[in-house]
C-alpha cells in the first residue's frame, strides 16, 4: 500500500520550476492637454470655472438713474478671467442675448415683468458688448486675463411689482 501511495505522490514531487511561469505586459500612461482656454470669476476660481454675478442689488419699485454693477467676484475688480495654455496667442470672447433677450435687448424677469440691462467693457457703459459681438484678446503670457464686464439696468420710473429679476447670460470664448 505504500508503493501506490508513494507513487501516486511522486509526481507532485517532482514537478519542474518552469512549471510556475511569470508573464509580463505593459501599461501605457498617456494625458493630452489640447490647445485650450479657461475661464473663471477671478484667480482664485480655477477649481470651480464658469462666470460670476451681476448683482444690481435691492431697489425700490422705481428708479429715475441707471443701477450699475460689475462682475461679483474674488478680486473685485469686475472682471471674468481667461487663462490660455501657451499654444494659445489670442482668443475672442461674445456674449449672447441671455434667456430673457428678444435678439436686440437683455432683460432681466421676475416670470411676467421684463427689465432692460445693458452690458459694457468699462464701468461707464461706453464700450458696449451687443449680443454676440465679439471682442479680441491677445495671451502673452500664462497669467491670468481679465475680461471686463459691467452691467446697468436702465432708469425705470414706472413701479415693478416685487420679486427677484434674473437672467442667464452665455459667454463664448473662441481661440
Amino acid at each position: 500500500m505504500k508503493r501506490v501511495l508513494l507513487l501516486s505522490v511522486g509526481p507532485l514531487l517532482l514537478i519542474s520550476h518552469d512549471a510556475f511561469a511569470a508573464m509580463s505586459g505593459h501599461i501605457q500612461a498617456q494625458l493630452v492637454i489640447s490647445s485650450a482656454c479657461q475661464i473663471s470669476a477671478g484667480p482664485g476660481a480655477l477649481q470651480t470655472p464658469g462666470g460670476g454675478v451681476l448683482d444690481f442689488g435691492r431697489q425700490a419699485p422705481s428708479w429715475t438713474s441707471p443701477l450699475h454693477s460689475g462682475i461679483e467676484n474674488s478680486t473685485g475688480d469686475g472682471s471674468l478671467h481667461v487663462r490660455c495654455n501657451p499654444q494659445v496667442r489670442a482668443f475672442t470672447v461674445s456674449i449672447n442675448g441671455g434667456t430673457n433677450g428678444d435678439g436686440a435687448t437683455r432683460r432681466l424677469s421676475n416670470g411676467r415683468e421684463l427689465i432692460p440691462y445693458e452690458l459694457s467693457a468699462d464701468p461707464s457703459g461706453r464700450a458696449r458688448y451687443a449680443i454676440g459681438q465679439t471682442r479680441n484678446f491677445s495671451v502673452s503670457s500664462a497669467a491670468q486675463i481679465p475680461i471686463p464686464i459691467y452691467g446697468a439696468v436702465v432708469a425705470h420710473p414706472k413701479a415693478l411689482p416685487a420679486g427677484i429679476y434674473r437672467d442667464t447670460l452665455m459667454v463664448t470664448l473662441d481661440w
